[in-house]
């Protein structure tokens, strides 16, 4: 049967003249044959070959025209047209989730954006929620659409799988019987990337939880769905387990639903040494089977000689001897952040006055924020000029008369080709702070890239370095950087380096966090904001700080306007002797 081959091309052809805005019933023609054509509950071709095509309820003679097209030659030459005259990256865009013909004809003639790749830019700068009718939860919509999509090697970005898990669990916590919900598993210990997702519930009534939890909209595929757990498939083939428990075993459940596998499998060894049997149902006596623990991680934790371990550092990877001596590191939190350090305004690629920026900032609880636009070899981020650039200085100083927060007047300066910073250092002076980072020519070699960024972080201005790698998780590779070499360097010349927090970079990665904290050197966080809910990322950058045992001694977000100055200009004075 070609039913559903012919459904498709003529949806498709709907779409192309709804993008291009043709008449809104030629398009409802379409969509109508379509339909009827995909639920006919026979062979179309059969009705082809006898002439009955105009009797089918919905199909005239221009659509049975087409129909015969297709059945003889394959082709339908009106969709070949459309083809050709409508750039077919804005076809691809259809299959992003909630992305319609109606936007994306909107965003192609604003923006221009005709792929994949250009929606996707669009988006991580905030011009998508400039956009009439638009607004910012639609573009962060939108980007979560393209994560999924995307998905890099079965695996979600944090910030989407969260996203996605919230959803599901706002949803359950309106069911009467629920009480406590959460997300464990990699979202919980604050992982790069998730591949499925687990959600814990605690409910007396668990039937009335799963069942709720089954008929949730975006649900495609139920898995199984017992006595006290399920399992579905969302859109985007998203994985997503539910584990209800009774409130005795909240604790233990949500240790072990958390993991990670190795922390879990020394705790239980662990268990078994002071005679006690350790699963997620609760912490039991050997001998007695006496339950002793389990309404709370913490009460497990104690029971068990330790002090409380934090999600973030449950690896194994020596977390559980640090407790037992109660070595574990005071980890940084986001009620020690002072301000952000790398926010982009309308003078570049932003799209969000620096006013609003800082009245945002006021309403996170922030003292200081940084406005770090690009620099002027940057066009296609429309980087400033020297003169733009000072005009940008006046506007700062205009502001910081009246302003709560206080604004730091900063740029992120490009790394050329050869390792010169894109300022000369009369005006890099002049800068608050000035972030340094490489955005093009990423094809060198390793040994001339890392010389390029060496040469960079002799420049005495140059406080931080901004995405060491210029990593794009699942999209661009890191840098081949000898970033031992680099923090080396960064220590010598007390250069702080950065921990961006946009979730598709979390940059430099945990792995590189904590090498640069086992040499002393200091980090800085900073969203890379292009749009106003671009600021609420902070968390993602803290997961890595978090996940690398990072305290607030470590991170130069947490000091106050008068120290970081004085941090600055104390580097400055350094690298200038």
């Amino acid at each position: 049967m070609k039913n559903k081959e012919i459904a498709d091309k003529f949806t498709e052809i709907a779409h192309l003249l709804e993008i291009k805005g043709d008449n809104s019933f030629k398009i409802r023609s379409y969509e109508k044959a379509a339909e009827t054509i995909e639920n006919l509950g026979h062979d179309i071709e059969g009705d082809c070959l006898s002439g009955n095509l105009e009797k089918i309820p919905g199909i005239g003679e221009s659509i049975a025209g087409k129909i015969r097209e297709y059945i003889s030659s394959g082709k339908i030459k009106k969709l070949e047209g459309l083809r050709k005259e409508i750039p077919r990256g804005l076809l691809e865009m259809l299959k992003v989730p909630g992305l319609g013909p109606a936007k994306i004809k909107l965003i192609y003639e604003k923006l221009g954006v005709k792929s994949m790749r250009g929606l996707d830019i669009a988006a991580r700068r905030g011009e998508l929620a400039a956009l009439p009718g638009m607004g910012e939860k639609s573009a962060a919509n939108i980007l979560r659409g393209l994560e999924i999509i995307n998905r890099l090697d079965g695996r979600l970005l944090m910030s989407t799988a969260q996203d996605l898990a919230e959803e599901f669990l706002d949803v359950l916590r309106k069911e009467k019987s629920c009480g406590e919900a959460l997300a464990c598993g990699s979202i919980r210990r604050g992982c790069e990337t998730i591949g499925d997702i687990d959600l814990l519930v605690v409910s007396d009534e668990p039937k009335k939880i799963i069942d709720k939890f089954i008929e949730i909209p975006g649900v495609e595929k139920v898995i199984s769905a017992g006595d006290s757990k399920a399992g579905v498939y969302t859109s985007g083939d998203v994985r997503i387990d539910l584990r209800v428990v009774g409130e005795k075993s909240y604790g233990t459940a949500m240790l072990y639903f958390t993991g990670s596998k190795e922390h879990n499998i020394a705790l239980r060894k662990l268990a078994l040494k002071k005679s006690f049997t350790l699963n997620e149902y609760g912490l039991y006596e050997q001998k007695t089977e006496k339950y002793v623990a389990g309404k709370t991680e913490k009460d497990v934790y104690a029971r068990l000689g330790l002090e409380f371990i934090p999600p973030e550092l449950r690896e194994n990877r020596g977390e559980i001897e640090q407790a037992l001596q109660k070595h574990l590191p005071c980890l940084v939190e986001f009620k020690d952040i002072k301000g952000d350090l790398h926010l982009h305004s309308v003078y570049s690629d932003g799209s969000v006055e620096i006013r609003v920026l800082a009245a945002r900032a006021l309403e996170l609880g922030y003292e200081w924020i940084a406005i770090c636009d690009h620099s002027m070899s940057l066009k296609i981020a429309n980087g400033l000029s020297i003169k733009t650039l000072m005009k940008k200085k006046e506007e700062i100083e205009e502001l910081n008369k009246t302003s709560r927060v206080k604004i730091l007047f900063g740029a992120e300066v490009d790394i050329l080709p050869d390792g010169k910073l894109d300022y000369p250092d009369e005006i890099l002076k002049e800068l608050d702070i000035c972030l340094g980072a490489i955005h093009s020519v990423f094809s060198q070699s390793p040994d001339v890239l890392n010389k390029r960024v060496l040469k960079a972080m002799d420049n005495p201005f140059l406080d931080i370095l901004a995405h060491p790698t210029a990593r794009l998780i699942g999209k661009r590779p890191p840098l081949a950087l000898d970033m031992e070499k680099i923090i080396e360097k960064a220590v010598d010349k007390k250069i702080i380096l950065e921990v961006n927090a946009f979730p598709d970079r979390r940059d430099l990665k945990e792995e590189h966090c904590l090498m640069a904290l086992k040499k002393g050197a200091m980090l800085s966080l900073g969203t890379d904001s292009h749009a106003l809910y671009h600021m609420d990322n902070m968390k993602y950058g803290l997961m890595n700080l978090r996940r690398a045992g990072c305290e607030k001694k470590n991170v130069l977000n947490t000091r106050p306007m008068a120290e970081l100055q004085k941090i600055i200009s104390a580097r400055r004075n350094i690298s200038n002797d």
